[in-house]
Order: C-alpha cells, then structure tokens, then sequence
C-alpha cells in the first residue's frame, strides 16, 4: 500500500525484487510475479498485469541473472497473470500450464476481458497460450532445480495450480493465497471462488500440509503461517455468516444489508485494494443459489452513491439552464454529497440530452466521486459510466474537446498507477488539443502529458510538460505536485 501522505504524481517505481532464498525471488507489484533460478537456466512465474510490466519484470531478471529463461508458468488463467506471456515467449521461454488453463483462457476469457475493461484497465492483444500443458501434475528442471506444477485443488479459479520448490522449501501459489489486503474471492463473472462447498479452505489446508518456509503469493507481501491463517480466518467468516443468513431466508438486498452493518472491526480494517466485503458476501451468496446463468453478479449494488429523492427534487426542481445544473452539484459536491451531485448532473443529461456539455459534466463528477473508493474493482462501477457518457457525447460531437479530454486523463492515470501503455491516452489529449483548449484546460492537457512521460520514465520531458501545464494555469495543482516530486 502507498503511504496516503505521499506525492501521487512523483515517479513510481513498477515492481521490486525481494529476495526470498538465493535462487528464488518475489517480483512485488500490484500482482507477483516469482523468479526461480536453475544451474541451466530460471523460470518466470505469472507474467504480469500488462505487457510494459512483463518488459519491467524481464530487465529485472536480467538484473539478478543471465541464464537463459526456459519457461513462463502460467498459475491461472487470469488476464492479470497471463498478459505478459507474448514478452517471455518472444525473450526463449516455453510457456507452461495447465490444459484446464489454456482451455480457459479461450473460452472464459472473453467474459473476463469484458469485465477488466470495464474496469478500465487496457488489455491489449489477448495472452500468448501455452505451448505445454499438463492434466493434473507435472515436474519441470531447470538444473538442480526441480519444480512441481500441482493442481491441489479449487481456489480463487477452478484451474489453480501451484508449483512446488522442493529444494529450496517455498511454494508458488499464485491467487490460492492472498496477503496484504481484502482478497479477491473470484471476479464476477464466473461461477468459481469463494464457494459454499469450502474447496477454497481446503485447497489451502492441502498446500500446508507440505509445511512450506516461504509461500510467495498471487498478490500481496510474502506469506507465512499468520498471514494463512489470516486468509482461512476471513473465508471461513464469509462462507459462515453468509450461509446461516442464506438458511434463514433473507432476501438478497436484506443480507446484504445486515451484513454491511455489522461486519466487524477486523474485517473492516483490511485494507481494500481489489477485493472489498461486498465482493466476498456476493461471491458467497451466488454460489448459494439456483441460478440459470451461473455465475453472473446480477445483484450487485453499484458503488455509485445514490441521492435522496427527495432532496433531488428540491435541488433540481427549478432549474432551468444547464450552467444551472453544474453550479448546484458543485455547490453540492463541495459539501461532500457526491451521490447527490452526480444525480443533478444525470438529470441534466435527462433534460439536455443531445448537449455534450451535459454528458461530459456528468462523467467528470463521477471521475471526481470515483477517487473516494478504494477498490479497483469498485472503482470500475464509475468508470463504466464514465465511458458511457463519454461516448454519448463524442457521438453528438466527434470534435468535442472536453470530452476528449477527459478520456486522455482518465486513461493516462489508470496507465501511470497500473504502469501500463499510454498511447491511447496520449491520443484522446491531442484531440483536444487541435480543437483548441485554454486555461485550466490546457494545463489539465499538459500534466497529462507529463504524466504519460513520468509512466514511460521520460523525466526531463515529464518536466517541460508539467512547466507548461504550469504556465497555462498556476492554479492547477495536479501539475504543481507533479513539478515538486
């Protein structure tokens, strides 16, 4: 987690090595990666987020060794640890797993990908496949170095394997085990996670019974017997109380509700980074049910903050003009009633709805609102609107500066935290500045810029940018902390 009081716009650094024996090593970042070393050569496991984090990841090997790299170990099929296959194939390496795996990442990734989009996370071209593959167990050698890719059972997907290193006593267990914050109990989109048949809990009692020293985890700092113990604490809380409210017939919104309220200070003291309390009673309570399209989340509350009907209708029933409506939601978002300023601005676009200025008024407040959640995955509920709005505004006008605007930020801050590809943010900012931007504006363009170049680790045009964001705009402090790092 980075410290709240930190720059959030000073250089970053995209992953770090932590060494955990002499030939094994944790590649942190906001998903592991682990690096094992052979007499013969080393194998990557997982291959990160995106593709410019697999190329970090590989200058990083290069810094501990220059064996050769024979093989790329996909754990599961998750975008998230399969997106920088194409990197490590192109560098030598095979890649490796499970035939579950492969299979899944043709025919369940497209929900997935669909999903993580939403997110507003850039995926790119779909993950390099495997080229070996195994049923249930297999062992790889890298010289001297021994590796076992077992499936010990269900996690946080169905084809979860981990691997073994025997002789320097750590496992790999990819998103089997989670540390540091809320854990991930399975995405929305599959029937698979954090079930009510406890395959998940097993599945971890089956990898402690190889009494491992070190468990370097799917995300997350390394894991040991409390950090374990720890994750069968809050699944077995989760599968419990969810269970027991499920048995006494509460409907879904009632659960929901009674769940929220009384979750206990530990829990609500884990920090939320992917997986947020709603995510685990969801996962809970669709795995508990009869459903033709397993599965789904179709019950999911929006992150969205919702408005008071009421205090709605005071506040918009005599409005008239547009600038109208934006002057009251700010008015109102200064005092801190996000939910309640998005709803003006929605109604806004209800009463003006072939008025880009409207759709794109109401994506910025809910881009402000969506810095108020923790949870990349709650996040994603603003962002889907955002592109919504967005979309329905460049449709009314292709040439809309706003519009395009916002995009390119939006899009380039999700690039420099995820350390991701900035070009199609870079694109949606040069649009709009060949339709002619000013002011805050224009410094709102040019820190873009500037932050797209700190992503790449371009610092001295990073600079000229942030100066000139500056000069269109001294007030604009976005670029005045991103000018002090």
């Amino acid at each position: 987690m980075r410290n709240i009081l930190e720059n959030p716009f000073a250089p970053r650094q995209y992953g770090q090595l932590v060494k955990v024996t002499e030939r094994v090593y944790l590649f942190r970042n906001i998903v592991n990666s682990s690096i094992i070393i052979g007499d013969e050569g080393i194998a990557v496991i997982d291959t990160q987020v995106n593709q410019m984090m697999a190329q970090r990841l590989l200058k990083a090997v290069r810094t501990i060794t220059n064996k050769p790299i024979l093989y790329a170990i996909n754990t599961h099929y998750h975008w998230d640890h399969t997106n920088g296959n194409t990197i490590f194939h192109e560098a030598g390496a095979t890649v490796v797993a499970r035939e579950m795996t492969k299979d899944f990442m043709v025919n369940r990734s497209p929900r997935q990908e669909a999903f993580l989009r939403s997110r507003g996370f850039t995926l790119g071209d779909a993950p390099f496949l495997p080229q070996k593959t195994f049923e249930h167990e297999t062992e790889l050698d890298l010289g001297n170095q021994p590796l076992h890719l077992v499936h010990l059972g269900k996690a946080e997907t169905d084809d979860a394997t981990a691997i073994r290193i025997p002789a320097e006593g750590c496992i790999v267990s990819g998103d089997t085990v989670m540390t540091g914050s809320f854990p991930i109990f399975g995405q929305p989109v599959m029937n698979e996670g954090l079930m009510a048949n406890h395959d998940w809990v097993n599945t971890i009692r089956e990898l402690r019974t190889y009494t491992p020293k070190h468990v370097l985890p799917g995300h997350g700092p390394l894991a040991h017997d409390a950090e374990i113990d720890l994750l069968l604490q809050i699944e077995t809380y989760f599968l419990t109380e969810v269970r027991k409210r499920f048995e006494q017939g509460m409907s879904w919104p009632v659960l929901l509700a009674d769940m929220e309220a009384n979750l206990p200070d530990w829990i609500r003291n884990i920090a939320e980074v992917w997986g947020t309390p709603r995510y685990a009673i969801l996962r809970v309570y669709r795995g508990l049910i009869d459903d033709p399209e397993p599965g789904w989340q179709h019950f999911k509350p929006s992150a969205i903050p919702a408005a008071d009907p009421e205090k709605l209708h005071q506040r918009t029933r005599e409005l008239e003009e547009f600038e109208a409506y934006c002057e009251t939601a700010e008015e109102v978002a200064e005092g801190s009633d996000l939910g309640l300023a998005i709803a003006i601005l929605k109604t806004a676009t209800e009463k003006y709805p072939n008025l880009p200025d409207a759709w794109t008024a109401y994506a910025d407040m809910l881009t402000q609102a969506s810095r108020t959640v923790s949870s990349v995955l709650e996040k994603g509920d603003f962002f889907a609107e955002v592109e919504k709005a967005l979309n329905i505004a460049l449709e009314l006008n292709p040439d809309y500066a706003p519009a395009h605007l916002l995009r390119g930020y939006n899009r380039i801050l999700a690039a420099y935290r995820n350390g991701d590809e900035t070009k199609s943010g870079l694109e949606s900012i040069y649009k709009a500045l060949v339709t002619g931007i000013q002011g805050t504006q224009l410094a709102q363009a040019y820190f873009s810029i500037g932050l797209a170049h700190r992503a790449s680790g371009d610092e001295t045009l990073a600079r000229e940018a942030f100066t000139n964001a500056i000069a269109a705009d001294a007030r604009f402090m976005p670029a005045q902390l991103a000018n002090m790092a």
